[in-house]
């Protein structure tokens, strides 16, 4: 999601703490607010709670982001098994058919290095592995191989296969998730900031009046009045 998306130019927190502040203090100065400009309401107070609100409901970047760090370990676990039974495997497979390079390569010698870190290469490689893997068992258990090793392999490549598309539905979803985010906090803020520009007018002579109101600061403000007032 571009940062640009966004309408308002501070943290999300300090967005989020300031319209909860204005939300409970706005009904004390509502006569103050609705005699400038009477569209603002007793009930402008409630609509800017409810903002907040939906915006809570949702996930915070944070949780997608833990979410997305989940994912990503799940598919390099799975990466990791597949990567290390493989190796296990190739070791009786060169027991087996030391002086015979075809059969090497069909369970993937001369692939192994192109697939390695390759999600869907892998899943491929793998599944392709435990066919070649089960066609000769007799020989690789003979030569010292667990059984349930071999068999195992398949279930490496479905293990891997379900992580990845669990990350890659997840990563589509975080995109909506993240737009969706951003738009319920750029309707908090379009909803504040007429609040703190008519403060800026009705509290002019008011320092402590006018601060209740305000909108923070952004970090690049030159701490001037006009920072704030977007045409």
């Amino acid at each position: 999601m571009p940062i640009n998306d966004r309408l308002f130019k501070m943290p999300e927190a300090n967005l989020l703490q300031h319209a909860e502040v204005v939300a409970s203090l706005y009904p004390t100065d509502v006569v103050d607010f609705s005699a400038f400009d009477s569209t603002f309401t007793i009930e402008y107070g409630a609509t800017i709670k409810n903002s907040i609100n939906a915006v809570t409901a949702l996930k915070s970047d944070q949780v997608v982001i833990d979410q997305m760090a989940e994912h990503t370990q799940n598919v390099l676990d799975a990466m990791g098994t597949c990567n290390t039974d493989y190796k296990t495997v190739a070791y009786f497979v060169r027991k087996a058919f030391k002086n015979n390079k075809a059969v090497q390569n069909q369970f993937g010698f001369n692939d192994i290095e192109k697939v390695r870190y390759s999600q869907p290469k892998m899943i491929l490689f793998m599944e392709e592995h435990a066919g070649t893997a089960t066609e000769h068992k007799a020989e690789l258990v003979a030569e010292g191989c667990n059984e349930t090793l071999i068999d195992k392999l398949m279930v490496d490549a479905q293990n891997l296969k379900e992580a990845n598309i669990k990350q890659e539905k997840f990563k589509k979803e975080r995109g909506v998730i993240t737009q969706e985010r951003v738009n319920l906090l750029n309707e908090v803020y379009k909803l504040i900031k007429p609040i703190s520009e008519i403060a800026q007018i009705i509290y002019n002579d008011d320092a402590a009046q006018l601060a209740k109101y305000s909108l923070p600061k952004p970090k690049s403000s030159q701490n001037s009045s006009n920072d704030l007032i977007e045409s």
